[in-house]
């Protein structure tokens, strides 16, 4: 029922029957869902006998700080209390329910399926078949389609999450498929494809590339990767210069909406100057002077609405859970079956999300919490893996010696996480013990702390990472 839940609420959060069908629209349906996930969450595991465990990733650490943060440096954190714990309470409660390879596999499969019946929503409505009112948004952006949707009722939003079928499609239904299932898979991209043409979104154009081409290389040898890269640079201009409005590209500067961006950017530049924890979740609002009127101007940028709203500190922590997540998706090296398939999908999904938080503002939208709860689960799974195939090959010595031997070996937690991603995820026992003994369930012990909590190269990558963001916003403001 656990994991019923946490799929009902990922197929909400997308398609978003409260907002297009008859006795639903307006009906509150997120809150109930949420309250019957936690109580079969709970009830799940006291049936099975076990604790909940709700910190066994780095991810699980990263959430929960974002959390505190979120909460502490509001004006009103009573009201940033109430309105932030549905986001974090869904993490928490996908990644319980997401508690084996196969149920992570079918949850992204049923995240292909909703994104993909987003695009046959927008598909449909070209041919007289319209459930959410997408012409009438499509009238209003000028010919440009939209959905009618709170999510989707922009252009660009709709592009940048249609577009993410690609690589989806690509990894659950054709990488090392039968014949039958590649065949869906390019059914799947023309659809795909089809949509984000009539969308005319620009960026949706430039991250789905980029998502596609690191996802493809991601396990490749190094060779591959260059030879890959370089040809993705020297040809991908050509081919997206093909797509709709991308030949704006070169003429920016005079673009209204991009200099009216630039222009909500200086001011959140302002606000995140001005106080190094920002002004507060969801408090960051743009106005600029346009034709003798005050207009209220969106950011399109997740970055830039957390930089403002939660300052340098706040921006460290959101841009440390994408590092978190990436290292989670490299540390175990090559993995097999649908452990690889679910890693690369995940991967796709973390990459498309950190390059579309440029151009779209969804920087708090429950899509972060669920991808990364996906990981998260992801990690735990690896780590008992380890755990498992440690313990099934005891080698008996004395207490006393083993013992000793893991007072000497024991492992420090900043060495267990900065290794090299070839090394797997657990550091190797002292020689001559195994999984059955004192010693080596101590050993297993002390790795899956250290492999739980954030380390301080982690706290010094995401600082890199803030810093880097800062530099590429200050740059754009500079040279655009």
């Amino acid at each position: 029922m656990d994991y019923f839940t946490v799929v009902l609420i990922l197929l909400i959060y997308y398609i978003r029957p409260q907002d297009w069908v008859p006795g639903l629209i307006g009906v509150g349906i997120v809150s109930p869902v949420m309250i019957v996930a936690i109580v079969t969450m709970i009830m799940r595991a006291k049936n099975e006998g076990r604790k909940l465990q709700f910190f066994r990733s780095p991810l699980d650490f990263g959430m929960a700080a974002f959390f505190a943060l979120i909460v502490v440096t509001h004006p009103d954190p009573s009201g940033a209390f109430k309105g932030a714990l549905p986001l974090f309470a869904f993490y928490f409660v996908t990644v319980q329910a997401l508690d084996s390879v196969e149920r992570l596999r079918k949850y992204l499969m049923f995240w292909l399926i909703a994104v993909t019946t987003l695009a046959l929503f927008g598909l449909l409505s070209k041919f007289g078949i319209d459930p959410t009112g997408a012409h009438a948004m499509t009238v209003a952006n000028k010919g440009r389609l939209a959905l009618g949707t709170w999510m989707h009722n922009n252009p660009n939003a709709l592009g940048h999450t249609v577009i993410i079928i690609v690589p989806l499609a690509y990894f659950l239904f054709f990488w090392k498929q039968s014949i039958s299932r590649k065949a869906v898979a390019i059914a799947l991209w023309l659809i795909a494809f089809e949509v984000v043409q009539l969308t005319e979104s620009k960026g949706a154009v430039v991250s789905g590339f980029g998502v596609l081409v690191l996802a493809y290389i991601l396990g490749k040898s190094k060779l591959v990767q260059i030879l890959v890269l370089m040809v993705a640079f020297a040809g991908g201009g050509a081919v997206m210069s093909l797509m709709p409005r991308m030949s704006e590209m070169s003429n920016l500067r005079s673009d209204e909406g991009v200099q009216g961006r630039l222009l909500a950017w200086e001011q959140a530049r302002t606000a995140s100057r001005n106080s190094f924890t920002g002004q507060g979740w969801k408090t960051f609002k743009a106005n600029i002077r346009w034709q003798k009127m005050t207009l209220p101007k969106a950011t399109h940028s997740g970055y830039v609405q957390v930089g403002a709203e939660l300052g340098p500190v706040g921006l460290t922590v959101y841009v440390g859970l994408f590092w978190l997540g990436l290292r989670s998706l490299l540390r175990p090296g090559r993995l097999e079956g649908d452990e690889e398939r679910c890693r690369r999908v995940l991967f796709a999904l973390l990459v498309g999300f950190a390059l579309s938080n440029w151009m779209i503002d969804r920087a708090y939208h429950m899509e972060l919490f669920l991808f990364m709860a996906g990981i998260s689960a992801f990690h735990r799974l690896q780590v008992s893996k380890s755990s498992n195939v440690d313990a099934a090959e005891p080698v008996h010595v004395p207490v006393g010696m083993a013992t000793s031997l893991s007072r000497l070996w024991r492992p420090q937690p900043v060495l267990a996480f900065s290794g090299s991603p070839s090394l797997g995820w657990m550091v190797p026992h002292p020689p001559g013990l195994g999984g059955g003994t004192t010693a080596s369930r101590h050993a297993v012990s002390i790795t899956q702390t250290s492999s739980s909590r954030p380390s301080l190269l982690d706290v010094a990558l995401a600082c890199a990472g803030a810093y880097a963001v800062f530099g590429i916003w200050d740059y754009i403001l500079k040279n655009l």
